[in-house]
């Protein structure tokens, strides 16, 4: 263990308020040479990951009174450590462990001296009331303070604004506790502290203000629910090593409701907005408090979708979702907001993990993920390996002209070979590769251009006999672009997959029906004259086609003329600019948008809202006349668009979105897959609609225009 001496001061604006407080108490020992200040017999401990944005003002609140200030840090790889070293904090360097092993094993390494500890996370800070209640207590000896711990209320903010409802205030920690007598227990995520002794509160406050923003809020909360998933699986199967008598019992009973009535309420999520919106009177807290309640009842949503994901695995066998260091170590560190690695089952130990290739962005060996099978569309023969499993999907529609089901290797005798080159949008997709690539076995070119993946998914193509191309990625405009413009195809006629895509056989014929013309002649070989097709996709959700839910047919152009077709960036995703006629294909090709598993998922669209919202508030103004033409237009990518450009406008269009998926669009009739379906799109909107106000605010503060881009959500 290697401690860090720090240097000089950090000087902020917050630093200089709040040191500038004199420091009362007559703590027990020596005082500081010159007689300064005298210890206040307390050291602070602050876990961090990135935290650069967050940790000067949670210094500023202890450092010059605390005894000692550690900040163990999970190998940041932005200042948080030269930012410690500058404000007086001596730096630990510890890689990460899981939330609760991390502060056990501070705990039992840093060298306390002094008989309290004060654990603070980075996006907290200890107000001078609340320090001088600390101080005063250490100031005693500590033996005639009946009290081992002594919990401390935590005043959140959101979006820059208090919240003083919704049941998350008054919200007590236990974080101050005699050194020695505090434990936290063995649980992956919102983890309790175990104490040697009674327990008290104290009077004041401490401030609680995460200042990464609303894509960081939500990218953390997917990883909790994915470990309370996990938590609540294990407590299933009687497997919990902590029993709910150890802990505090307004906590102990709030566990008991989380195990045992939680997962059996209907509506997920519902009854949690409810009870903080309405109940605990969230709406006294304005529009803060109800994108705070609305946002947080989407936890229990998440935690609801994970849990029936983790039962599917289970129940196919993949034991090693639950088993193992890297069923332990989950998630990532705080500051982290994607973890994008993909492996088709958790390997059983660290060293397996490292033999993957999978690693934290801190630079140490973290499990990602559990990935389940890529969905079937209806039930099949049973096969030992997940890609077994949807290899041997059986078809939607009998086989024919309309067969549905993925491509196969052992289609290929039986299917033509349309004149198109394949190329294959990829990062990080292990998990994948395999079942992508033999479905495009029918093609003798098939290309995968890599936008700089970490894990096998360049080794896996390679191995299959597909071409593989580097390019780092910028955009998905840009990305497609550099296909046409850089890879040597050897047709003129391109097909752009993504990786958790897939041929179908009926896909495959209906574009050698169209393309067998003469592909030099003026209009390339399509016997239709145009220069690209747009393609419908069958989206696959829950072991199902949501043949309502998801709007069937969406289409996307994805075949094209190379040399009269490209493409350009359009919100998070991109839309093509054709020199001539397009086209449509009645024939699908599959989209497994969920195969890498609802938190990548809930990553990934994380992200894409905050490209979303830029996109919205950059649309120019709605013309009457042209918005009309569109909605009435023939051409169903045009309609949509203009569609989603006024959805962008709608008052409460999650509200919408829901009831529109579920009743207009016959969402319904797709049971249980169909609504889990609508409230995610419908949460995809909030998201949405929560950073457009976000940026909007922020470019009026700064005086922005509105047609610039706003990455700070």
């Amino acid at each position: 263990m290697a401690i860090r001496t720090p240097g000089r001061p950090i000087v902020t604006d917050m630093a200089d308020s709040l040191l500038a407080q004199p420091v009362s108490g007559t703590a027990s020992g020596a005082g500081r040479a010159g007689g300064t200040r005298t210890r206040s017999n307390i050291e602070v401990f602050i876990p961090t990951f990135n935290e650069e944005i967050n940790l000067p003002h949670a210094l500023a609140s202890v450092v010059g009174w605390a005894d000692a200030v550690y900040v163990v840090d999970s190998n940041s790889t932005d200042r948080t450590r030269e930012i410690a070293e500058a404000a007086g904090a001596k730096v630990v360097v510890q890689k990460w462990l899981g939330y609760a092993k991390q502060k056990n094993w501070a705990l039992d390494n840093l060298p306390f001296q002094s008989d309290w500890v004060f654990i603070l996370d980075a996006d907290e800070s200890i107000l001078p009331e609340l320090r001088e209640e600390l101080i005063a207590k250490a100031s005693k000896p500590v033996d005639s303070v009946r009290e081992t711990g002594f919990y401390v209320n935590r005043l959140t903010h959101f979006m820059g604004r208090p919240i003083r409802h919704c049941g998350y205030f008054p919200s007590y920690n236990l974080r101050f506790f005699k050194r020695g007598k505090a434990r936290y227990e063995d649980r992956e995520v919102h983890e309790h502290m175990n104490v040697d002794g009674p327990t008290a509160r104290m009077k004041h406050i401490m401030l609680h203000e995460d200042r990464r923003g609303l894509e960081h809020f939500i990218a953390k909360h997917n990883r909790y629910s994915t470990l309370e998933a996990r938590e609540l699986i294990k407590g299933a199967a009687g497997k919990k090593e902590d029993a709910p008598r150890e802990l505090e019992r307004g906590i102990a009973i709030r566990r008991w409701l989380k195990y045992h009535v939680q997962p059996r309420l209907p509506l997920p999520g519902f009854w949690r907005f409810m009870y903080m919106y309405v109940f605990r009177l969230g709406f006294l807290d304005g529009a803060t408090g109800f994108r705070f309640a609305l946002l947080l009842s989407t936890y229990d949503f998440f935690i609801s979708l994970k849990l029936h994901e983790l039962k599917n695995l289970l129940g196919q066998g993949n034991t090693g979702a639950m088993q193992g260091e890297a069923a332990k170590g989950l998630a990532l560190p705080e500051g982290t907001i994607s973890n994008t690695a993909a492996v088709v089952s958790a390997p059983a130990d660290a060293s397996a993990a490292r033999a993957n290739g999978q690693a934290s962005p801190a630079g140490t060996p973290a499990p990602a993920p559990v990935v389940p099978a890529s969905p079937r569309i209806a039930p099949s023969t049973p096969a030992p390996t997940a890609a077994g499993r949807q290899a041997e999907s059986v078809a939607v529609a009998p086989k024919g002209k309309d067969d549905r089901r993925p491509f196969m290797p052992s289609d290929v005798p039986h299917c033509p070979r349309p004149p198109v080159s394949v190329i294959i949008l990829a990062y990080n997709e292990e998990g994948n590769m395999r079942q992508c690539i033999e479905s495009c076995s029918w093609c003798d070119d098939v290309h995968v251009l890599d936008s700089g993946s970490k894990d096998r998914t360049r080794e896996i193509s390679e191995q299959l006999g597909a071409k593989v191309h580097i390019n780092p990625f910028k955009s998905f405009g840009q990305q497609r672009n550099w296909a046409i413009d850089n890879i040597p195809v050897k047709h003129r006629w391109q097909f752009q997959l993504d990786a958790d895509e897939r041929f179908t056989p009926a896909l495959v014929r209906e574009m050698f029906a169209r393309l067998k013309g003469d592909v030099n002649d003026a209009v390339g070989g399509s016997l239709d004259g145009a220069s690209a097709y747009q393609c419908p996709s069958m989206m696959m959700f829950m072991d199902h086609w949501l043949r309502h839910a998801a709007e069937y047919p969406v289409y996307q152009v994805r075949l094209i003329d190379t040399k009269r077709a490209r493409y350009e960036d359009y919100g998070h995703g991109q839309r093509e600019v054709v020199s001539g006629e397009t086209d449509v294909l009645e024939m699908p090709y599959l989209h497994y948008n969920f195969s890498k598993g609802l938190e990548e998922w809930l990553d990934k669209h994380n992200r894409y809202s905050s490209l979303e919202a830029n996109q919205a508030l950059n649309e120019p103004p709605v013309v009457l006349t042209e918005a009309l033409s569109d909605i009435f237009s023939g051409d169903a990518v045009r309609r949509r668009r203009r569609l989603k450009a006024l959805v962008y406008r709608m008052p409460a269009k999650s509200t919408a979105i829901m009831l529109y998926t579920m009743f207009f669009r016959l969402g319904f009739l797709d049971g249980k897959a169909g609504w889990n379906y609508a409230r995610l799109r419908a949460l995809y909107e909030s998201m949405i609609a929560v950073k457009m106000s976000v940026v909007r605010h922020r470019r009026k503060m700064l005086g922005r225009d509105e047609g610039s881009v706003d990455r700070g959500m």
